[in-house]
């Protein structure tokens, strides 16, 4: 279980970014399974982000955040 509230998107954003440069860098040395694996992990970021932008609950929970 994830449960993340509308003070962490600056948290969720550097994830992304991270995870953003794992893909890429996976991606370049032919790790397609990796990248893959972590391609699931940056849609669960962005529906946290789009959702902590826009609707702002009190909490987002998630059982598959990555």
């Amino acid at each position: 279980m994830f449960v993340t509230t509308a003070e962490f998107p600056p948290q969720h954003r550097t994830h992304r970014g991270q995870v953003i440069k794992l893909i890429t860098a996976a991606q370049a040395r032919g790790q397609t399974r990796l990248a893959e694996m972590n391609q699931q992990v940056l849609g669960n970021l962005d529906r946290i982000i789009d959702t902590l932008d826009h609707d702002a609950p009190d909490r987002i929970e998630a059982s598959d955040a990555g």
